[in-house]
């Protein structure tokens, strides 16, 4: 026997699906996962958003990861940075290779590396945010380790860790053309 749903609950069902590609919202699990996690993952149940847990991570997200759900840092002076100042402040600092991680190959620079241009790290920061999109980490694998919101620009991904934006002290960037994406 089947109960008739009340408006109240198809809204509530039609919210928690993606309005892009129209699956379900999953919820975005953080901190040290144990097996219980991964077998979690592997059926679909939750996503693994990796250890850095704060209140600015994303909190759902989708099977088309475009449509996160989540506490975005909005300041307006922020969100007012467009993709020209990022291009300024990109040609302006200094970009090291990861050398750690050649099997991931990105670079970053470091908030303290121009403290001159500290306003500007935080507002390019916050910009990958608000006009970022949520991919996957390593993209190939079926248990991500990561949901962080990259923006392109020029060919290049741009994206900070979990975590508030006044926090952050390095922005990475990879090439959208490597295959570890």
């Amino acid at each position: 026997m089947s109960i008739p749903l009340t408006d109240r609950a198809k809204a509530e069902r039609e919210a928690a699906r993606c309005p892009d590609c129209r699956e379900r919202m999953v919820p975005i699990a953080y901190g040290f996962p144990g097996p219980e996690m991964f077998e979690a993952a592997e059926r679909g149940e939750i996503i693994l958003g990796g250890c850095t847990i704060d209140a600015a991570n994303s909190t759902h997200s989708c099977a088309c990861d475009t449509t996160p759900s989540s506490t975005v840092d909005t300041d307006d002076a922020l969100v007012a940075f467009d993709v020209d100042e990022a291009r300024s402040y990109i040609a302006a600092v200094r970009w090291q290779f990861a050398s750690t991680m050649p099997q991931w190959p990105h670079e970053y620079t470091v908030r303290k590396w121009r403290p001159d241009l500290d306003n500007t790290f935080e507002a390019f920061s916050a910009f990958t945010r608000s006009g970022g999109v949520v991919k996957p980490w390593p993209a190939d694998s079926p248990t991500p380790r990561y949901h962080h919101r990259y923006l392109a620009i020029d060919g290049w991904d741009y994206w900070i860790m979990d975590g508030p934006v006044a926090d952050s002290e390095v922005i990475n960037r990879a090439r959208l053309d490597d295959t570890w994406q």
